[in-house]
């Protein structure tokens, strides 16, 4: 199998690194995945020709590798010494039966992090794997979720991803696998696959699709227990208050386009080692539903369960349409076999069949004839933990649609079951609460007058060539291009009134990142007051990423490895940028932490057992200050939209 180089090449960038690991293949899809190991390394998984490779990139290092002791060894030397008693005794024939399993070899990690190394300031890889899938990957996907320290301990999780990494991919022989691995890294002695716990499930039942698959996402759902007798039914799946399933959505270009939806049940197996999982795949419930054209792209909503949208899939045309489809479709209605006496003996039921909630619409353009048409889209993806949409255009224009009217200076929009449609406005064209567009910054060669010294002296050649900077800019409208992505990724916590997310954009052979959206949205709607100016509320491109040549194949966020170091720079997450041949990482230069140094508490953690304390009385006066701070805080978060709806645009 093709390896992961371990020695990067390094080359220095104004705010820190490019590692670039060149591979002997071609990368086809990369992702990283959102949350981090036991051990805390991040997670690489990408799919090249063959199959899967999932990298290990940083966190503790591997301890010793531990043999586990026999308990059986001294029964079968009893056994062997004649004595014919033990063999008739009717009592011991069951018990020697779960003692027959041959447990693996154990290990564990090093509990102090790795030393930097001022010669190699970067984290090194610490584990890599091939999965391979006899066919070639062409698109993957991996759920949309928030780190353990991110979110609320109260919040419904699946159980399945909380040990286990769960990936779904594509491939060229018009298949759909699910690949489900533990989220600890194997350790370097166990070279045979079969020790690495991996499952590979290939949908081939119900329908399937007749053309090569364009895209795949997944998200989980929970089926609601209602009675005891579906209760004991499904104790040995979840073992809790609901059913867990994994939702897989896939589309191709077959006829005028394809979206099929399957359903597949998670069963929960316990064993000495903690639970298991596995996916029923003769439990799974499929759906074909036939598009107006081919997609583009989709994705899943990033709410979580038991949200009304956790279950909603967008879907972008090429032709410039953006829908929102309901997997299941929620409608009420009565119990069979008796009357509904009040209103309380109503109940929801679920309509698998779905339904379309909304289109929208971009702006036009003028077509090579002189008409005017639709401007393409590139990609869409949720933003505002679900209730937004923003959209990448052909010609660099990014904007957002407020379907719900959730952002700073807006009312509730049409998806919020409210009859004001102020949200989201206009027919053939939706207008956007916040866009902007993607430039191209200036080369080293475009002109003489930007080689010179930034400060140089002030004379009539040097005052006209800052005045036209001032006033034309110094960077131009990017080319229009049909490839790009958008990646989002949340940088506070769920517990939060808004989320903050940070979004990276590409755009043909240009990418740039916006560090918080909510910030920059607040300054397109504040018609009063000081204008945020910091770095924060730009979009500010990627200027000294070296790609050798190579196409962009993908650009995503990869949480950062475990590090004290890293956790006082509060930065979550590095940039992972995928090329044709090789695979780069931009990062920050490792600096030794010191010890003395406090670690940082977690501070949704400290809220929530403040709350808790509250209810019980036990609360003392610093948690009341927590919580004061907090309360005051979350008002003025309310205080900083205006109900005047503007529109600013960002460059």
């Amino acid at each position: 199998m093709p390896s992961f180089p371990l020695a990067p090449l390094v080359r220095p960038r104004e705010d820190g690194l490019q590692l670039s690991y060149r591979l002997p293949h071609r990368v086809l899809a990369a992702k990283g995945y959102p949350l981090r190991a036991p051990n805390g390394s991040s997670i690489i998984v990408y799919g090249y020709e063959t199959g899967l490779k999932v990298v290990w990139r940083g966190g503790r290092q591997f301890s010793e590798l531990e043999e586990p002791e026999s308990s059986t060894q001294g029964k079968n030397e009893a056994n062997n010494g004649g004595d014919s008693v033990m063999i008739i005794d009717s009592d011991e024939e069951d018990a020697p039966a779960a003692s027959t399993v041959r447990e693996g070899p154990t290990y564990d990690f090093v509990a102090e992090e790795t030393e930097v190394d001022p010669a190699f300031p970067y984290e090194s890889v610490l584990r890599q794997i091939d999965i391979p899938l006899g066919s070639r990957v062409l698109d993957l996907a991996v759920p949309r979720v928030l780190p353990e320290e991110a979110r609320s301990p109260l919040d419904p999780f699946p159980p399945i991803v909380k040990n286990h990494i769960v990936v779904s991919a594509v491939c060229s022989d018009l298949s759909t696998r699910v690949v489900i691995l533990p989220l600890i890294p194997p350790h370097p002695a166990q070279t045979d696959p079969k020790s690495w716990n991996i499952q590979t499930l290939t949908i081939d039942r119900g329908v399937t699709h007749q053309h090569i698959p364009r895209g795949v996402s997944l998200t989980f759902t929970c089926q609601e227990i209602e009675d005891e007798q579906d209760h004991k039914k499904s104790r040995n799946r979840v073992g809790g208050s609901g059913k867990w399933d994994l939702l897989v959505a896939t589309h191709s270009a077959e006829g005028s386009g394809v979206l099929l939806l399957r359903r597949i049940p998670i069963q929960e197996d316990s064993s000495d080692k903690g639970p298991t999982y596995h996916l029923l795949e003769d439990e799974l419930v499929s759906q074909r539903r036939i598009l107006p054209s081919p997609a583009q792209t989709i994705a899943f909503n990033p709410s979580t369960y038991p949200s009304s949208r956790h279950s909603n899939l967008l879907v972008a045309f090429h032709g410039g349409c953006v829908k929102v489809y309901s997997c299941f479709s929620v409608q009420k209605s009565s119990k069979s076999g008796r009357r509904a006496s009040s209103a309380h003996e109503e109940y929801e039921t679920i309509d698998t069949e779905g339904r379309w909630l909304i289109s929208l619409y971009p702006g036009f353009e003028q077509g090579p004839t002189g008409f005017p048409r639709r401007k393409t889209i590139i990609d869409a993806e949720w933003v505002l933990g679900g209730r937004a949409i923003m959209v990448l255009l052909v010609d660099g224009e990014w904007g957002v649609w407020d379907i719900e009217g959730a952002g700073p200076g807006a009312t509730k929009g049409p998806l919020h079951r409210q009859s004001s449609v102020q949200g989201v406005t206009g027919g053939s064209l939706t207008a956007y609460a916040v866009s902007g567009r993607i430039m191209t910054p200036p080369s080293n060669s475009q002109s003489e007058a930007e080689q010179r010294p930034r400060f140089a002296p002030m004379t009539p050649s040097t005052k006209r060539v800052r005045e036209d900077t001032l006033l034309k800019g110094s960077m131009t409208a990017a080319s229009p291009s049909l490839r790009g992505q958008i990646s989002v990724c949340q940088t506070n916590s769920s517990q939060e009134q808004l989320p903050d997310e940070s979004i990276l954009v590409r755009h043909g052979k240009q990418s740039a990142v916006i560090p918080s959206l909510l910030s920059l949205w607040r300054n397109a709607v504040r018609a009063t007051g000081t204008f945020d100016s910091s770095n924060r509320c730009r979009v500010t491109p990627f200027q000294d990423v070296n790609l050798m040549g190579e196409n962009f194949q993908a650009i995503c966020h990869l949480p950062t490895p475990a590090r004290r170091s890293r956790a006082a720079e509060h930065r979550a997450f590095d940039v992972l940028v995928a090329a044709e041949h090789q695979i780069m990482i931009l990062a920050p230069r490792l600096k030794e932490s010191d010890d003395s140094a406090p670690v940082a508490a977690k501070p949704e953690v400290n809220l929530e057992n403040d709350q808790m304390m509250l209810r019980r009385g036990e609360l003392d006066v610093e948690g009341m200050g927590r919580l004061l701070n907090g309360m005051q805080s979350g008002a003025a978060s309310l205080r900083m939209g205006s109900p005047v709806k503007r529109t600013r645009i960002f460059t």
